[in-house]
């Protein structure tokens, strides 16, 4: 199977098509999780709100609207232990990297948008912030970065660009330079794992353990890490895994996709 499967023809595979379903997608995230944290008067609720309400519109769209779609199902080499025992594997190596270039930066730089953030989650109940953090960030981000606007992408761009893109996507929307670092690694990651297996519930998932492993891990190990050769390591350890990870490697990519469903 090739990566770049049949798209339906006409107004759902055009560029124009494709940007207003990408930015509806973000709209009705970023409008979602703002009216929900001005409302309640706290931003993590906002995420607990946008979360499942992105996910059903997701869910919903891919069903029953003119452009759903998706990749078809992925290759044998998915359903391999060894592309999962990869996939964990890179979901490490990009938590330390992403990690320890996210605590260089906030102290060589500073970055008062980060520390709003974690005061805000700093007055947030525990029980609702490991709600937030491992359930609703996921849930949410994954229907929209790796549900909607990666496999439109990927109708007329390759794996790498499509995932390059929406990867961006997903670290602007977190709003600073210290967030960006560690949610990049990860969403390339992520496309990647998305294009062999076409299902949001494991990506889902690597994103949980993901945030779990953001919240238990101490600071003061990463603080050790956080040295430009440590992190450009592990960042081109990343680099390694995708490499490896890359459908190019046992199917072949068109590049010009075309997804359909």
């Amino acid at each position: 199977m090739v990566a770049g499967v049949s798209a339906p023809n006409g107004w759902s595979s055009s560029w124009w098509a494709i940007s207003a379903q990408c930015a509806a997608g973000l709209v009705l995230y970023v409008t979602t999780s703002l009216s929900a944290g001005v409302l309640s008067g706290s931003a993590v609720l906002g995420v607990v709100v946008s979360g499942p309400v992105l996910l059903g519109a997701v869910v919903s769209w891919r069903r029953w609207g003119r452009g759903t779609h998706s990749l078809e199902p992925g290759p044998t080499r998915a359903h391999e232990p060894g592309f999962w025992a990869l996939a964990l594997v890179g979901s490490v190596v990009c938590f330390f990297g992403g990690q320890s270039l996210a605590v260089w930066l906030h102290g060589e730089y500073g970055s008062p948008a980060f520390d709003t953030a974690q005061s805000a989650q700093g007055a947030t109940p525990v029980p609702l912030l490991l709600f937030a953090l491992v359930v609703a960030a996921p849930v949410g981000e994954e229907a929209l970065m790796r549900g909607l606007i990666y496999p439109l992408l990927r109708r007329r761009w390759s794996v790498v660009v499509s995932a390059l893109v929406s990867s961006l996507a997903f670290a602007v929307l977190h709003g600073n330079v210290v967030q960006v670092a560690v949610t990049l690694p990860l969403g390339m990651l992520l496309a990647f794992v998305y294009e062999h297996v076409n299902r949001l519930w494991p990506v889902i998932v690597l994103h949980s353990l993901f945030n779990l492993a953001s919240i238990l891990v101490p600071v003061d190990l990463i603080a050790v890490m956080a040295t430009p050769v440590v992190f450009s390591m592990a960042l081109a350890g990343v680099v390694a895994v995708l490499a490896v990870m890359h459908p190019s490697a046992d199917r072949g990519d068109r590049g010009e996709g075309a997804l359909s469903r």
